[in-house]
């Protein structure tokens, strides 16, 4: 029987491409159980109900240094404060009810706050300029955040180009940007975020620029500087949503609205203000073309897919298949 020749060259050429596999395994395998902390969980946990509420995640890239947020109570902490100034700021809103309102948070079977922690599979350099742009489909994709009866708002520990960033759907504090130093200033912008998160302001609120969903004026209106909260909580424009009554607050009114319903899937009810109709029109009439992000009447669905079609024509938003401009009625 004559011996198989073993070529020694072909060996020498495939030994590289074994190692740089088995390196970047190990290392892979490395980063992840270095994640793996006590008290630490990697996804969303139980729900103990099925109603309306907010997941927060603590967040990093793929290079990220993980300072522990989620666990060593940081988090937790300031977001506990901010339903202390939502009750606060929602029972002395003059045009409201009277009755403190706070969000309703996830959480877990043993009552601490639900916080997921996330590493993205990319580097923050090669993460698009607005972060979200990144964040949200690999949320929605990768980690299966896509509960459309939950907010998901991230504490991402990177610096981004705002200190913070929400619409529908999603949102994100940054706290490596400049504005987001001190605990006091994480608190405000994310109280002013969680805001977008509920669709405010809608164009049509008193005060509100069309377009911008900020007020022309009076700062601290929408909790950015200041604790106060105006008419985009409460007011009487027939037909225009306020923010006393969104499913995501309790106690819970009467007859609530969903921001996703109306702001994403534009299924308006009630709330079919002539200044959202407008804004509507122009979508219908634009259905198959590029549709604008300044072209709203809330703040922005979070939860749109841009690039479902090429062009970024039309709007389209994720779990479903349909051009929900096409089919606005």
């Amino acid at each position: 029987m004559i011996p198989k020749i073993v070529n020694v060259t072909e060996i020498f050429i495939k030994i590289p491409k074994i190692l740089l596999i088995f390196i970047f395994f190990l290392f892979s395998n490395i980063s992840l159980a270095s994640d793996e902390k006590p008290g630490r969980f990697f996804e969303d946990q139980p729900d103990v109900t099925d109603d309306y509420q907010i997941h927060f995640n603590y967040l990093i890239s793929s290079d990220g240094e993980d300072r522990e947020w989620d666990i060593n109570g940081k988090m937790e902490k300031i977001l506990l404060k901010v339903n202390e100034v939502m009750a606060n700021a929602t029972a002395a809103n003059k045009k409201g009810d009277g009755i403190a309102r706070k969000y309703k948070f996830d959480y877990r079977k043993d009552g601490k706050l639900d916080i997921t922690f996330v590493r993205l599979d990319m580097k923050k350099k090669d993460l698009h300029k607005w972060a979200n742009n990144d964040i949200v489909p690999f949320l929605y994709k990768k980690k299966g955040m896509k509960n459309i009866k939950k907010i998901y708002f991230n504490y991402a520990d990177m610096n981004n180009v705002d200190g913070g960033e929400a619409g529908i759907g999603y949102g994100s504090l940054y706290l490596k940007n400049k504005s987001v130093k001190t605990d006091e200033r994480k608190l405000l912008i994310t109280l002013h975020e969680l805001l977008h998160t509920q669709g405010m302001g809608y164009n049509c609120v008193p005060g509100i620029k069309s377009g911008d969903t900020h007020y022309n004026s009076k700062r601290g209106y929408m909790l950015e500087s200041g604790k106060k909260i105006g008419p985009i909580y409460a007011h009487d424009v027939e037909g225009c949503p306020q923010m006393m009554d969104s499913v995501y607050l309790t106690p819970t009114r009467s007859d609530p609205w969903d921001p996703y319903k109306h702001s994403c899937l534009f299924q308006l009810g009630k709330y079919d203000h002539k200044k959202i109709r407008k804004v509507l029109d122009k979508m219908k009439k634009n259905s198959e073309k590029y549709i604008s992000y300044p072209t709203r009447f809330s703040s922005s669905c979070k939860i749109r897919d841009w690039n479902r079609v090429k062009g970024q024509k039309g709007f389209y938003v994720f779990g479903r298949d349909e051009n929900i401009a096409a089919a606005i009625k």
